[in-house]
């Protein structure tokens, strides 16, 4: 009978025990929030290109937005499928991603696909829309064209994907977060891409005027694989049967118009380093992220006056609606005024902010003498403000 107690007591002690370490885990699960990264807007686009392909009858074939089939064949068809070439694309675009503060580049495919109900009798054709994605460092996109490379001289790059991917009849709501997804899964899991991209490029004079020839290659990850492609076997031929034209000064825009911060580096040290990241941060509208690079670039040189890096974070805590954070440092930008006259201007402009900061607060007599301080050094918002809410 004692032992049988014993045995009860011994089972509801590791039950209880067990309940709560679940408990204590759990809530420690709940509590832990997943902030998934933040894709930009479009910063460029490329809306326009012309496939060319050698067929295997000798003969090349061009096409708008697509490469088409080396299959002569299969370009006389009528086929659906076969209309979609080798590769086609209806715009591509290279957006924006800060993973754990490190810039990244994503370019994005649009492009036409589609399937059969009936494969096998090639019937009731389907069309869809798909998007591939790749998302690589964007300092990647400096060494896809170097300035010095001579006309008909084909350049590969490997863009070393940090993740890859297709997203099937894709959904304009959801298709940014499932990219988002995948790139906050392969940060945590850290597994290599099966697969990867290389960029194979080569300007051209054609006629008085320049081009570039281009085409995305998707390889296994494997360096025994691709690094065949950069072999003199193989490299000067990349582009001898298929590719992407386009002119030259819309390929530049399309890879160089993108803002590569190098500044951004992933374990900044020094008060620069930490406030150029800060600044890079901000623009991005990452503003949590840039007041906390802020916070540590002053941290470093405690007990001196940093006139900027408080205007910045009076910013953040703005944009965040933290107003009495704001207050806070904008009053410190404005108690350091700077001695450079380049900085006057700027200064100004924080004393305009603090007024929206005031307004916001109800405290529209401290907001129109910041509006009425800011207008006398030329800030032409203030002088609105002042019209529309002070007498």
């Amino acid at each position: 009978m004692i032992k049988k107690v014993l045995q009860i007591l011994l089972f509801l002690i590791f039950f209880a025990a067990s309940y709560n370490t679940f408990k204590l885990e759990a809530q420690i699960i709940e509590r832990k929030e997943v902030n998934l990264p933040e894709i930009s807007q479009p910063i460029t686009k490329l809306r326009k290109a012309i496939g060319w392909t050698l067929q295997d009858n000798g003969q090349w074939i061009s096409c708008n937005n697509c490469i088409p089939n080396t299959n002569a064949d299969l370009n006389k068809t009528n086929d659906p499928e076969n209309k979609l070439g080798k590769h086609n694309f209806t715009e591509m675009q290279l957006r924006e991603v800060l993973i754990q503060g490190e810039q990244y580049a994503i370019l994005l495919v649009f492009r036409r696909s589609g399937y059969f109900k009936f494969e096998t009798l090639r019937d009731e054709w389907n069309s869809r829309n798909d998007v591939d994605f790749y998302v690589f460092k964007a300092t990647k996109l400096k060494q896809i064209l170097p300035d010095t490379l001579p006309s008909g001289k084909v350049w590969l790059t490997n863009m070393d994907v940090f993740c890859m991917g297709k997203i099937e009849g894709f959904d304009q709501k959801t298709y940014l977060q499932k990219i988002a997804n995948q790139i906050q899964r392969q940060y945590v899991l850290k597994y290599p891409p099966n697969f990867n991209l290389l960029f194979a490029v080569m300007p051209l004079n054609l006629k008085n005027e320049k081009f570039v020839r281009f085409r995305l290659i998707e390889v296994f990850n494997k360096e025994y694989i691709y690094s065949q492609y950069f072999l003199n076997d193989y490299l000067p031929h990349l582009l001898d049967k298929f590719y992407y034209e386009v002119p030259y000064g819309n390929f530049i825009e399309f890879v160089r118009i993108f803002p590569v911060y190098e500044d951004l580096i992933a374990q900044p040290k020094s008060f620069n380093e930490y406030y150029k990241r800060g600044v890079a941060l901000f623009k991005r509208k990452e503003y949590a992220s840039a007041a906390a690079d802020f916070h540590h670039a002053i941290d470093l040189f405690p007990g001196q006056s940093f006139f900027l890096a408080y205007a910045y974070l009076g910013n953040c805590y703005y944009n965040m609606e933290m107003l009495d954070e704001a207050l806070m440092f904008f009053n410190l930008a404005i108690d350091n005024k700077p001695e450079q006259s380049e900085f006057i201007y700027d200064w100004a402009r924080v004393l305009y902010n603090r007024g929206l900061v005031n307004y916001k607060l109800k405290n529209t007599n401290l907001a129109c003498d910041d509006w009425n301080k800011a207008s006398i050094y030329g800030i032409s918002e203030a002088q609105k403000m002042l019209k529309k809410h002070c007498k």
